[in-house]
């Protein structure tokens, strides 16, 4: 099984444990309370995309769906933090296609460079949950690939440390000594690099930590850390941790899937023969007003979205019908926490369709290619007119000589 069938497998954890992992104790004594569980986290905040004719049927259709990993936690809420000022760690767009039983995943980093519609303006798509919740989200990841996000799955960090703390701490090759500031900043989070065994709170500051290497590197390592929270599970006798797990999951997760909608998905899709396929969104680094972002490469996004779209069996799109596309065109490039009116946008960027089809052409040297043209027609007629009047000199002259 690779890797990334793991990560996925971990996703849906977070909203079925044991119907992924222990099917034979979810069908003798589980089903209620994972029902329970699912039930109590399910939120119908948002039932269909605003890119989608008509509601989409995960027992059916092609979907695709958003997971959230947010930084919120009980401490944080008593320190004043509300769920929905929460900021997004981890992000991964996944397109489940039936017809050839494939999932996609695309990891999109934090400080991705991204219009957020709540807030009309581009800034760090980490900020887009903070300004309006998984919608917020969901709408930013839209208008990056111009694909419908149907659903989201949010779990938050608390959930994180407690089923790490709950499985009894990990075995984990640590890359560099951790030195991380508490969850509440009091005191500090020490590891040293090497294989450890470490606690919840100690895998949370390594999955956290960006002030050793990029953004890219962190996410490389929640991925190795999920991986290891799997085999956690299935190495160690977890069977009797279940209550407890799926307790905290139901307890910090966020989703508007159903439990009939998960149970469709995990049923079809976690199979060993299904196809995953995974890359993260390339970018540039972009420091803009003292502030460093994650400026995605277009030509990247361009080809992401026609991947998303085709998996989601949707007509392939233009360069035109995305939003990056004609900003860059308008203003060179993306713009940092300048306001931007969607509707203007599309004004301004008609215009210069426009202008740019009734402006003549230029040749390298500066010349109209109209101009050019106009001046070798007016050459070619001359030559032609002088040449007959050449001919008719000579004929007339060869004339007379008789």
């Amino acid at each position: 099984m690779t890797v990334i069938n793991k990560v996925f497998k971990y996703f849906l954890i977070a909203l079925s444990l044991s119907l992924l992992v222990f099917p034979a104790v979810f069908a003798s004594g589980l089903y209620s309370k994972t029902k329970n569980a699912i039930d109590a986290s399910f939120s119908k905040d948002i039932e269909k995309s605003a890119l989608r004719d008509k509601a989409v049927d995960p027992s059916m259709d092609h979907i695709s769906i958003l997971f959230l990993g947010i930084d919120d936690s009980l401490s944080r809420r008593k320190n004043g933090q509300k769920e929905t000022e929460a900021r997004t760690d981890a992000m991964i767009l996944a397109t489940f296609d039936r017809s050839h039983k494939q999932i996609r995943l695309v990891s999109i980093p934090r400080d991705t460079l991204a219009y957020i519609p709540s807030v009309k303006q581009y800034d760090k798509i980490t900020h887009a949950h903070a300004e309006g919740g998984p919608e917020s989200s969901m709408k930013a990841v839209e208008n990056i690939f111009n694909v419908p996000v149907d659903y989201y799955a949010r779990v938050n960090m608390q959930a994180f440390v407690d089923i790490v703390d709950e499985l009894g701490g990990i075995d984990f090759n640590v890359p560099f000594d951790i030195d991380e500031p508490t969850k509440l900043d009091k005191g500090r989070i020490k590891v040293k690099k090497g294989k450890q065994h470490i606690n919840g709170d100690q895998a949370l500051a390594l999955v956290r930590s960006r002030h050793v290497d990029t953004d890219l590197g962190r996410g490389k390592r929640q991925m190795q850390m999920i991986e290891a929270i799997v085999k956690k599970a299935k190495d160690t006798n977890s069977i009797s941790k279940l209550d407890d797990l799926v307790e905290i999951v139901g307890n910090n997760a966020k989703h508007n899937l159903t439990f009939d909608n998960i149970t469709s998905l995990a049923s079809y899709y976690t199979s060993n023969d299904v196809e995953f396929k995974q890359t993260q969104l390339k970018g540039t680094d972009f420091m803009y007003n003292g502030i460093y972002y994650y400026n995605p490469v277009f030509d990247h996004i361009y080809e992401i979205s026609k991947l998303l779209r085709k998996d989601l069996q949707l007509p392939e799109g233009k360069k035109e019908d995305l939003l990056d596309y004609k900003i860059i065109q308008l203003k060179g490039d993306l713009i940092p926490l300048e306001k931007i009116d969607l509707d203007e946008i599309d004004k301004a960027y008609q215009q210069k369709l426009i202008e740019e089809k009734d402006k003549p052409k230029t040749n390298e040297d500066g010349t109209t290619v109209e101009a050019a043209t106009s001046e070798a027609t007016n050459e070619t007629t001359n030559s032609t007119s002088t040449e007959q009047s050449t001919d008719n000199t000579t004929t007339e002259t060869s004339t007379s000589e008789f």
